[in-house]
Order: C-alpha cells, then sequence, then structure tokens
C-alpha cells in the first residue's frame, strides 16, 4: 500500500480539518480476493499538536493535542476503505474537545480519485454541533506531483454546505523525506453563520521517515478569511508523529 500522503489534513475526514480533497490516496495494486484474510489491510495511528485548530477557517481551539487510528481495506484494485475514529482535546485554559468516528469509500485509479466519507462528529464547548459530515470528494491525478481537487460537505448539526477547490503538490527531499504543499479556497451556505466566499487557506509540511512504520511531520499553516466569513487571519503550526503497520 501506498501511504497515505501526506498523512493528516488531511488525509482522512478527521484530522484533516478540511475536507479530504487532494490528500493523498490508497494504490494497493492488489486484486480483489475471495477471503476477508487475503485483503491487504493497513492500519494507521496519528497523534500529534497544533498550535491552533482551525477546521474549515474557523478556529475552534488552541494548544490541541490529537490522536487518530486508521483502517485501510483495498477490497479490490481500485475499491478501498477506510474507518477510523479520532479525539482532540485543548490543553489550555480551554475544555474543547471533539469525538470523531467515521467511514470512507474511494475508487482510486493513477489519473482520478473520487471518494465518499461519513463522519460522525461529538463536540465539547463549541460553537460546532454534534452530527454527521457527508462528504463526496474528486481528485484528478495531474501528474505524479500535482493533484487538483474538489469536494463539498453537508453538515447536518447546522445544516449547512461547505465545498472547497483545492491544489497540492508534493516532491521527495532525499530517500527517506518529501515536502508537500497545498493551497485552496471555499465557499460556503448558510454554515456557521458563514454564507459565500469563506476563506484562502495553504499548508506546507515537511515528512520524514526514520524507517517504513515510523514518521514525524512539522507543519505550517494558514487560513484568510474572505467576504463572508466572520473570522479573521489565522496562521498556526504543529507536529505529527505517524505509526503505520
Amino acid at each position: 500500500m501506498r501511504r497515505l500522503l501526506p498523512v493528516l489534513p488531511l488525509l482522512s475526514p478527521c484530522l484533516a480539518g478540511e475536507l479530504t480533497t487532494t490528500s493523498g490516496t490508497a494504490n494497493t495494486g492488489s486484486g480483489s480476493s475471495d477471503s476477508v484474510s487475503d485483503m491487504p489491510i493497513g492500519i494507521e495511528v496519528v497523534t500529534g499538536y497544533r498550535s491552533e485548530f482551525i477546521h474549515r477557517g474557523f478556529k475552534l481551539a488552541d494548544d490541541l493535542i490529537d490522536v487518530q487510528a486508521e483502517v485501510e481495506i483495498a477490497l479490490t484494485n481500485e475499491w478501498v476503505l477506510s474507518l477510523g475514529g479520532y479525539y482532540g482535546t485543548a490543553t489550555g485554559d480551554e475544555d474543547f474537545s471533539e469525538a470523531d468516528g467515521f467511514i470512507d469509500l474511494k475508487y482510486d485509479t493513477k489519473q482520478w480519485t473520487a471518494g465518499f466519507a461519513v463522519t460522525y462528529r461529538s463536540f465539547e464547548e463549541s460553537f460546532f454541533e454534534d452530527g454527521f459530515d457527508l462528504n463526496p470528494s474528486f481528485t484528478w491525478h495531474l501528474t505524479e506531483d500535482w493533484d487538483l481537487g474538489a469536494g463539498v460537505a453537508y453538515d447536518t448539526g447546522d445544516g449547512g454546505w461547505y465545498g472547497n477547490l483545492e491544489a497540492g503538490w508534493s516532491k521527495p527531499t532525499g530517500d527517506d523525506s518529501f515536502f508537500s504543499a497545498k493551497a485552496g479556497t471555499s465557499f460556503t451556505s448558510d454554515y456557521y453563520g458563514s454564507d459565500g466566499w469563506h476563506d484562502l487557506y495553504a499548508r506546507v509540511s515537511w515528512t520524514y521517515a526514520f524507517n517504513k512504520n515510523v514518521a514525524v511531520t512539522p507543519f505550517l499553516g494558514t487560513s484568510i478569511p474572505m467576504e463572508s466569513s466572520p473570522e479573521t487571519d489565522r496562521l498556526f503550526g504543529g507536529l505529527w508523529f505517524e505509526v503505520s503497520f
């Protein structure tokens, strides 16, 4: 299995903190099987720290510690199913926490990837409401280094819509490391007080793999509100530690 590039945010429906559009996708290269025991299965656990927790252009907390566990099952050469859970909590004076469970089905080819993710999110001490997040997405793999993606999400907690367009780029920086960057813009419809052009966002990260199972990723990101957003400019950073099996 190809590792989920660039790991979180950005990767799965939860740690991503945004839509899963241009994150890396799994490409198993294995055929379908008649028995579950023969199915290629991957497990990844990611934990990390963020100076600010920015979710779809909204600041939800400062000084967040979070962890996500995900199981990825290659059903066929193209179909990949991911299941997992996420928990994050603020470590400062705030009592914010978030607990999620998700399932994500993708159809992955060399040229493009289409997916549909369903996530249940539960919040404590947050203006975000508990509920399901329904998120179809499409990513076009322009080259080995460039992706272009789009996604839309409906939040049953708030009853609003969120959509984004995003470009992603990654490049090896050695045998055991790679640099990645993404940038995009988002639009909303009656989504937590935002209705229209929501924000511009970007993130850069560098991943170093100690071996085939353990990696670390420092990252830096920003969100710049547009005309409909009630937020202010945000700049945040953090570190992820990833273990895969």
